[in-house]
């Protein structure tokens, strides 16, 4: 594993590569416990301190349109099966194992544990007997569990095949991290639904009002 200033050093090339601005900041490694932050550096006349394009936000429609991942997923997107957060949290899950991926630099400095009570080890999670939050954590981690074997393990390692990753071995840590990285940097932007969504068969039969076709919901990762 490359250490803090390799990643970083690597992240950095990726920002530019991607056309991102870092107008009046930078970003540092902190330590091992706070891992890395975005610092002001100096004073900008317009008070915008960074600049990321919006074909680096993650959005289903990015997914649906992914080359790799975009026939699976929009099969099942378009039967009913899943849903839209479910999309990104299976693109966050697959691109973070394949070799190859191009979002790489950027995932690799994502944290790789959570403090939530779902990473609670059975230990600690016994000091939480007979609480409203040890019910709702063995809940949502049951919930999560079988959405991860009914419909994302197999998947996922298909697309993993598919890339030439067969070796790769898929396990619900790798879903539950995904889980977590989508509801701790998820951020809704307004934008038109067909920026993020794409237009389905039945919508443009349903004679539904252009108005109503209108979204506002993108997560920027």
């Amino acid at each position: 594993m490359a250490n803090p200033e390799a990643k970083l050093e690597t992240f950095l090339q990726w920002l530019q590569a991607n056309r991102v601005e870092l107008r009046g900041c930078n970003i540092k490694y902190c330590d091992s416990r706070k891992g890395f932050g975005i610092f002001s550096d100096k004073d900008v006349s317009d008070g915008i301190m960074l600049v990321v394009p919006l074909e680096l936000a993650i959005t289903p429609m990015r997914v649906l349109q992914d080359p790799f991942l975009g026939p699976e997923c929009r099969a099942l997107f378009e039967e009913g099966d899943v849903d839209d957060r479910f999309l990104m949290m299976l693109f966050l899950t697959v691109e973070r194992l394949r070799k190859g991926s191009l979002w790489k630099p950027y995932l690799d400095m994502l944290p790789t544990t959570f403090g939530n009570t779902l990473w609670f080890s059975e230990e600690e999670l016994q000091e939480l007997r007979g609480t409203n939050l040890y019910r709702a954590t063995e809940l949502q981690k049951k919930s999560l569990l079988n959405l991860y074997e009914t419909k994302v393990k197999d998947l996922a390692k298909k697309l993993l095949n598919l890339d030439g990753d067969s070796e790769i071995e898929v396990c619900f840590e790798d879903f539950l991290w995904a889980n977590s990285v989508f509801w701790s940097r998820a951020l809704n932007i307004p934008m038109p639904r067909s920026y993020v969504f794409p237009e389905m068969q039945d919508v443009h039969q349903s004679g539904t009002p252009e108005a109503d076709k209108k979204g506002y919901s993108i997560s920027l990762m």
